[in-house]
């Protein structure tokens, strides 16, 4: 078993402070051809880009007319807490700046699909009340 001691072993740094190893990325050479290398990388890749799949959806539920109900606000909200929990764990436990900057990333992007989706749910249930749901649904 590793022991926790300041230093660094491959891009692997390990804190006195931190439960397991917080993995650098930048420390590690792509070249170096490493599993936890490979893994670190893709990792920071993809999740980074991540950022570029939010919009579409943002943009779809914005457009919606009939209150978003085919996007899940039960499975956005949790993904969204997920983040909330990714961003306090990569803060306060592993105190790793990547990992709380791409979990900053994605909390902003759950929570804007989350908050535009209950903002065009609460809408079509007030255009519904104003016009009543007959005249809605015949459009």
């Amino acid at each position: 078993e590793i022991s926790h001691v300041a230093g660094s072993l491959c891009g692997v740094v390990f804190r006195p402070q931190c439960r397991g190893p917080v993995v650098n990325p930048s420390a590690m050479p792509l070249t170096e051809g490493s599993l936890l290398s490979v893994i670190a990388w893709s990792y920071l890749l993809i999740n980074a880009t991540r950022v570029l799949t939010y919009v579409p959806q943002v943009l779809a539920v914005w457009r919606c007319n009939h209150g978003a109900r085919s996007v899940s606000l039960l499975t956005w909200t949790s993904w969204t807490l997920s983040h909330v929990s990714a961003v306090l764990y990569g803060t306060l436990v592993v105190t790793d700046g990547f990992f709380v900057l791409i979990s900053l990333v994605n909390l902003v992007g759950c929570a804007a699909v989350t908050a535009v989706a209950m903002r065009r749910r609460v809408q079509w249930r007030r255009a519904l009340r104003r016009v009543g749901a007959g005249a809605w649904i015949a459009r």
